[in-house]
């Protein structure tokens, strides 16, 4: 626990994702307070009837406890579900992520609880996943999915036997699936896991806070990989909980999450320039060297006043010509303000406008944040064109939880320095090219892209490491880091041309002549996009 400022306790604050120093209640030993909404999907071929009956003796309080059933057309229902159990009917070969998705949205429990039809839980399942959620909201409680060995034939033995307390001696105690024992094993049941903790995700046997399900994953039915993925980049906390056992009767729940098939991934890094104020030469030395960077998978946010409510007209014709030159570019976003993180991105880049990067800057820090595991990472100039220009590359996973998580007055990069660690690089002569020099800012990128590149099959470029990225000291000791910045000697008139029709064109060259000019001869302004 940190304390807060004026005496408040904060919430209990774990590194990365070493859930050890938590400690939940004992099942039975507690009074819940939230309620649990649990969401059995039934999309064919399972023993529905199995899994209502092991559910019908939870030990969680019945008035805080529902049971969703979310059943295809073709799923016969038992004659008697229970009184808490809801049923809601889709067509028939309705996908799983699709029925998950329903099942979110329609639960009315502070906590929603995944099983597969034909999965099998003791009488302490509910409650021993709700008393994590109870400790912290950003909890994914993982079950310890085993293999059923002799299942009873009849509902109500499995209700005999859940009350008996002879459930595991009656199902067995083997694991569903050998590699997610593996992973648990090697990282102290992810304890001590990296990214590779999103594998042990498993939606057949979950549960997650409502409202972080519904703020990460939306509306849309999401495949397990993606979800997963989602859920960790939004700060969540996976914890497998052995003493949650869920026996599958069938294939459910016994491989680990395969990559989705035709998933589009969000780009890698969220790069955001607030470009209030600033030139049009300077923005395009800014944003051209950063599309041409080494990170192809990127995507840009650019901040102003797009709308033209708060800026003078000579301001408002820079900001149109900014935006003729990145229409076409499919990576470009024109904001009004600054996203809070890089979500569903894993990264978020803070670049001040008055600095250009260097071509390999962009992925030597995202080389020194994966290496390190850092939260955030700082490049740190020698000097800086304006006070507090500095560069950081933060971490979505850390800067989402520190945001949740930091006290009054705490400054942000601290806090994620608490939960994640920081790390810092002296930025070395050529890393960054200062844009207060107006021939710095002669820079211009390659004949305009309409996408992020070439990528793989899972979506990212394969490139190879650059012999020159050694890594640095952590801290403040780390080495310079170095790099060279292209300056052509052109003024890029070609290349804005591309951009847009012949009244771009114009405007641009009328630019060039007399900013006073254009804004006089502009009777017809380019609508802007939000």
């Amino acid at each position: 626990m940190r304390p807060a400022e004026g005496g408040r306790r904060g919430p209990a604050r774990v590194y990365r994702n070493d859930w050890t120093g938590l400690h939940p209640p004992d099942p039975g030993c507690w009074t819940p307070r939230l309620s649990v909404s649990t969401v059995v999907t039934a999309l064919g071929g399972e023993r529905l009837d199995l899994t209502l009956a092991a559910l019908s003796v939870q030990t969680y309080p019945a008035h805080l406890h529902d049971v969703l059933v979310i059943a295809a057309d073709d799923v016969a229902l038992p004659d008697d579900p229970g009184e808490s159990v809801r049923v809601e009917r889709v067509p028939a070969g309705t996908g799983a992520a699709a029925a998950c998705a329903l099942g979110a949205r329609l639960a009315e429990g502070d906590i929603v609880c995944w099983l597969d039809a034909g999965m099998l839980v003791d009488p302490f399942y509910a409650e021993t996943h709700a008393r994590w959620h109870h400790l912290r909201p950003d909890c994914v409680t993982l079950a310890d999915v085993l293999s059923a060995r002799d299942v009873p034939a009849d509902p109500a033995d499995v209700a005999v036997m859940a009350l008996s307390g002879g459930m595991a001696d009656t199902l067995g105690g083997e694991g569903a699936c050998a590699d997610r024992d593996a992973l648990l094993d090697a990282t102290g049941d992810l304890a001590e896991a990296d990214d590779r903790a999103r594998r042990a995700f498993t939606r057949s046997a979950c549960a997650v806070r409502t409202a972080l399900y519904r703020a990460a994953a939306g509306t849309d039915p999401l495949g397990e990989g993606e979800l997963a993925d989602r859920l960790w980049t939004a700060g969540a906390l996976f914890l497998p909980d052995r003493d949650a056992p869920a026996w599958s009767t069938g294939a459910a729940g016994t491989a680990l999450p395969a990559a989705d098939a035709g998933r589009t991934r969000p780009p890698r890094v969220r790069a955001v320039v607030d470009i209030g104020g600033a030139d049009y030469d300077m923005v395009r030395g800014c944003v051209d060297r950063l599309l041409d960077a080494g990170e192809p998978d990127i995507g840009v946010d650019l901040v102003a006043d797009w709308e033209g409510e708060r800026v003078s007209e000579e301001a408002l014709l820079e900001l149109r010509l900014v935006q003729a030159a990145y229409l076409a570019d499919a990576r470009v976003r024109f904001v009004p303000d600054p996203p809070r993180t890089g979500f569903p991105s894993p990264y978020l880049l803070q670049l001040p406008v008055a600095w250009g990067l260097s071509p390999d800057t962009l992925g030597l820090l995202t080389d020194r944040a994966e290496r390190a595991h850092a939260g955030v990472v700082e490049l740190v100039p020698e000097s800086a064109p304006t006070p507090g220009a500095g560069v950081r590359l933060w971490r979505t996973r850390a800067l989402a939880r520190a945001l949740r998580e930091r006290c009054q007055g705490e400054r942000l990069a601290d806090a994620v320095a608490e939960v994640y660690g920081r790390y810092r690089i002296q930025a070395g002569e050529g890393t960054l090219v200062d844009l207060t020099d107006p021939e710095a800012c002669h820079y211009r990128s390659e004949p305009l892209r309409t996408g992020a590149g070439n990528t793989g099959a899972d979506g990212y470029v394969d490139e190879e490491e650059d012999e020159d990225a050694r890594l640095p000291r952590p801290e403040d000791g780390g080495e310079p880091v170095g790099g060279r910045g292209r300056h052509d000697g052109d003024d890029g008139d070609g290349a804005e041309a591309e951009a847009g029709d012949g009244r771009v064109r114009a405007l641009i060259a009328a630019a060039r002549t007399s900013v006073a000019g254009a804004v006089r001869a502009c009777a017809a302004p380019l609508r802007f996009l939000r």
